[in-house]
């Protein structure tokens, strides 16, 4: 951005603030704040939701980044600021230099003396026996057989100077670039948005920070038809329309109205087989006031819909209010009969439970769930990977506000050769899914499941079924009989509130510590064969023929292990409810985004003046020759220099050869 060093400087001295404008230590410093804010721009994903970034970095972090505005680095002051400057000064380098350069393009320097051009880097002297006036034809016509342009100067002492000039054209190689660069300032200027943050100093402007209805955002976050330049992303249902966009600003978000509408007829989606998307397009109609028939496009990624100065890229995907039914089973009661809650994606339902007020938030519905195999599975099967079918993201609030997050899977999923209905639970986002894995039956339900769960919270039905599968023995007396069902009862109410590990809890609690580990393999004793003997209640209620009564098999056992397994992390599962999915209509959503960029063209003009100007600077030479002239009697002294701009291996053969031709 400052002066070439090959340039004569101006003679005139200029005004110090002006000289630090145009110098080149303050480009570099511009050129070098613009690398680094691209480079922030490129690593850091930009304007994404406020609470992915606190998540992220945490409070701290997010508030320090937040301040530089590194979340939206190219609409930040700093950034604007430093594209005014860099064109204020490339404007004063190339204002100051212009003149310069164009004397440069058309001064031969014919006028130099023969002192200075036996000091060129290139320089040959001989004689020869010819006169001045033929051996001055003779360089003129080599010049021009070299497409040299040439100026001829007559000395005073009678020497004469033909001087040769070639690749006059290399200093509009510095012009172009440096005017390009302001070229390309004033198209980032055009599609900054210097308007929106005028108008927020102003008080004219305020992003909307709260999740509320299109009706109910404030009338400042909203922005004109005609505003110059943005950039902003809508999603849209399929056959819906919009004609908004939601611009992040700030904290909050701005309501940009169109002056077109976009309908979505139609959304297409193609998984690879690893799960990851494949392609994703959108049919849309664009209905505006200008147009007869409305405009129908398919748009995919890379294939956007151009309309006057905007463009509609295929940007995202995502659930469009897909429905969802639900059977809501609560864990603590003793009956089967449940609840049934029939909703939407991005809806809220309330539900009164025998364990209090809650209110269900649904937030996304997946259709499908592509994970790895394991490697055992892999060989067996040839595929890689599996599908885990449909799944529902959703949180369940209680009256005091606290919420769970819930993953939940409509299918059983193979594990180690059995299956499982998983649900994962967490109560941050920032934490990962803790699973829990309900068994499934034979018929691959979880009615079995349930029907065990319901008899264990049932105090009689349980007691009646211990008295029926394990009568008192004829030697044993009734009191001890009815303590014996007591200890079962009291086990498994321990068990069902806090799981196995709250039963070691009550031994090291109230138990001599010489006798816990005793008790607690007796407790432990005590419910298995009470758990057991109630499971054997359940396969005799559904008819399981069992070749040894009381012995079950392999099967059944796996199965029952891994129901008081799931059981004993019912404690840390969240509410007493289990949310099963039923029934779904999935409903899908086109992500698009919409830019306004005018100065786009003009940013695609300095580049390529910028590209004219790399190629005149780097790919024609600037070359002189000088061919000095005088008598010696009879002959001709003969010096000839020779200077290019370009320090190139060749140099010095090509200035060797057209001495060469010259005497030849």
């Amino acid at each position: 951005m400052s002066e070439n060093k090959n340039i004569s400087k101006p003679n005139r001295k200029s005004p110090s603030w002006l000289e630090f404008l145009g110098s080149m230590n303050l480009a570099i410093t511009l050129l070098v704040m613009l690398s680094i804010a691209s480079v922030i721009g490129t690593v850091l994903k930009q304007n994404q939701v406020v609470q992915d970034y606190i998540i992220k970095f945490g409070p701290f972090w997010h508030e320090v980044y937040s301040r530089l505005d590194l979340y939206s680095v190219y609409g930040a002051s700093w950034f604007m600021l430093v594209l005014l400057f860099l064109l204020v000064s490339t404007g004063v380098c190339v204002s100051r230099n212009t003149p310069v350069f164009i004397k440069d393009m058309k001064q031969f320097s014919e006028k130099l003396s023969l002192n200075a051009l036996k000091h060129q880097p290139n320089h040959s002297s001989f004689t020869l026996n010819d006169s001045v006036d033929n051996l001055q034809q003779h360089a003129v016509k080599t010049l021009k057989q070299e497409s040299f342009r040439h100026r001829i100067h007559q000395k005073d002492d009678g020497s004469v100077t033909v001087a040769g000039l070639k690749g006059h054209w290399n200093r509009l190689g510095y012009f172009f670039s440096h005017v390009s660069i302001i070229v390309i300032c004033i198209g980032a200027l055009m599609d900054g948005n210097l308007y929106l943050k005028f108008s927020e100093w102003t008080g004219n402007l305020a992003p909307e920070t709260r999740n509320v209805s299109l009706n109910d955002v404030d009338s400042k976050a909203w922005l004109s038809s005609d505003n110059y330049s943005y950039r902003g992303n809508v999603n849209i249902t399929e056959g819906r329309d919009a004609d908004v966009l939601f611009l992040p600003y700030g904290d909050g978000y701005l309501v940009q109205q169109l002056p077109f509408r976009i309908q979505v007829t139609d959304f297409r989606l193609d998984y690879y087989d690893n799960g990851m998307p494949k392609s994703y397009e959108s049919d849309i109609l664009l209905y505006a006031d200008d147009l007869e028939e409305p405009l129908a496009k398919t748009i995919e990624v890379n294939h956007p819909l151009y309309y006057k100065d905007y463009a509609i890229y295929q940007s995202s995907f995502g659930d469009g209010g897909s429905k969802v039914n639900f059977k809501v089973h609560a864990l603590a009661s003793p009956n089967i009969s449940n609840s049934i809650v029939e909703s939407a994606v991005n809806q809220n339902e309330s539900l009164t439970t025998p364990v209090g007020q809650f209110r269900i938030e649904l937030t996304d519905f997946k259709l499908y769930n592509i994970i790895p195999r394991d490697e055992e599975e892999a060989e067996l099967t040839g595929r890689k990977m599996q599908n885990n079918g449909p799944s529902v993201l959703f949180k369940v609030r209680n009256e005091q506000g606290k919420a769970w997050e819930y993953e939940n899977y409509m299918i059983p999923n193979k594990q180690e050769n059995r299956w499982f209905f998983m649900s994962g639970v967490r109560t941050s986002v920032a934490d990962p899914f803790r699973y829990l894995f309900i068994p499934a039956d034979a018929n691959r339900s979880k009615d079995r499941f349930f029907k065990f769960l319901a008899l264990l919270n049932n105090p009689e039905a349980r007691e009646t079924a211990l008295a029926n599968m394990v009568p008192k023995p004829a030697d044993m007396e009734d009191s001890t009989y009815q303590t014996q069902l007591r200890l079962f009862s009291q086990l498994i109410n321990l068990y069902r509130q806090t799981g196995f590990d709250g039963i070691a809890r009550f031994v090291e609690t109230n138990v001599p510590q010489d006798q816990q580990e005793q008790v607690m393999a007796f407790y432990y004793d005590q419910l298995a064969n009470a758990l057991q003997t109630l499971y054997l209640h359940i396969l005799d209620e559904e008819g399981v023929i069992m070749d040894d009564p009381g012995n079950i098999s392999q099967e059944h056992q796996l199965w029952f292990e891994d129901a008081l397994t799931a059981i004993a992390s019912l404690n840390r599962y969240g509410p007493p409810l289990f949310f099963e999915l039923t029934g779904f209509e999935q409903i899908q959503s086109t992500g698009l985004q919409i830019t306004k960029s005018p100065g786009k063209d003009v940013v695609y003009f300095g580049s390529a003046m910028l590209i004219m100007g790399v190629f005149f600077m780097f790919y024609v030479r600037q070359r002189r020759v000088w061919i000095h002239l005088k008598a010696a009697g009879d002959k001709t002294e003969v010096t000839i220099a020779g200077k290019d701009n370009k320090k190139l291996p060749e140099t010095e053969a090509e200035f060797e050869k057209f001495v060469t031709q010259f005497k030849a």
